[in-house]
């Protein structure tokens, strides 16, 4: 299989939540005229277009790092409860 040729360069995390907002409208887009409005699609959809802003008012959140730590330190957050502790930053701030 060989690599798709994507241009999808971003060099800030405005811009990453900028494509992510952009995929997840196209696929909602998709899914509306040719997908056949699937659920799942549209929570694929929800879930790219809530990523790219997590990650926009995240990034450089201190509490947010120390929560989940880093290469060189320990988060408060344990491991084994980092996927609960994203997903209630992707759905539950709403």
């Amino acid at each position: 299989m060989s690599e798709p040729d994507l241009k999808l360069a971003f060099e800030s995390k405005e811009e990453f939540r900028d494509i992510c907002r952009y995929l997840s409208a196209r696929l909602g887009y998709l899914n509306r005229v040719a997908i056949g409005e699937s659920y799942f699609v549209g929570a694929m959809s929800d879930l790219i277009g809530q990523a790219g802003r997590v990650f926009d008012e995240h990034l450089k959140d201190d509490e947010t790092q120390a929560a989940f730590g880093s290469g060189y330190g320990a988060g408060t957050i344990p491991r084994e409860d980092r996927v609960a502790a994203l997903y209630a930053l992707l759905y539950l701030e709403d």
